[in-house]
């Protein structure tokens, strides 16, 4: 573990490769943060404000990840969908489920943000889909991000 830190910290450093890498983990779920971050909090040498440090980076680069998603769902919703009748189809239905949970939107986003069901990046196409508004989005998701890595590293390093 030691030699893999090292070698990221000649390139870059530690806290830029774990940005970056949640960024990516955000969509790519073959990605993930929450292995890497109990790697680290178990077998390295940080301190507890480098390893709290390296969670906010963690969850401000998913959460980065999420609000480019949500941006594509609303992008994908005020698109010309009417000339594409399969696409408008499948909104149609997305507005339908989003109606559903009218009343519960903040806790489904909350929900995935800090425990991850349903999956955060599809909460996040979903809520730019059905009109969210982005800051409401994104004060939910960064905070819950923070909470859900904070708590896993914490936790493996006392373990």
């Amino acid at each position: 573990m030691h030699s893999v830190l090292e070698a990221l910290d000649n390139f870059g450093g530690i806290y830029l490769a774990m940005f970056l890498f949640a960024i990516l983990s955000g969509v790519f779920f073959l990605a993930n943060s929450e292995a890497v971050l109990i790697a680290l909090g178990a077998a390295s040498s940080y301190s507890w404000p480098q390893l709290i440090l390296l969670a906010v980076l963690v969850a401000l680069g998913q959460s980065v990840t999420h609000a480019m998603v949500f941006q594509s769902g609303r992008g994908l919703a005020r698109a010309g969908a009417k000339r594409r009748p399969k696409l408008e189809a499948r909104l149609a239905r997305a507005r339908e489920l989003g109606a559903r949970w009218e009343n519960s939107e903040r806790l489904l986003i909350a929900l995935g943000a800090t425990i991850g069901i349903p999956p955060q990046v599809v909460i996040a196409l979903l809520a730019g889909v059905i009109g969210i508004r982005f800051r409401t989005f994104v004060a939910i998701d960064v905070t819950g991000r923070i909470l859900r890595f904070t708590t896993i590293v914490v936790v493996a390093h006392l373990v």
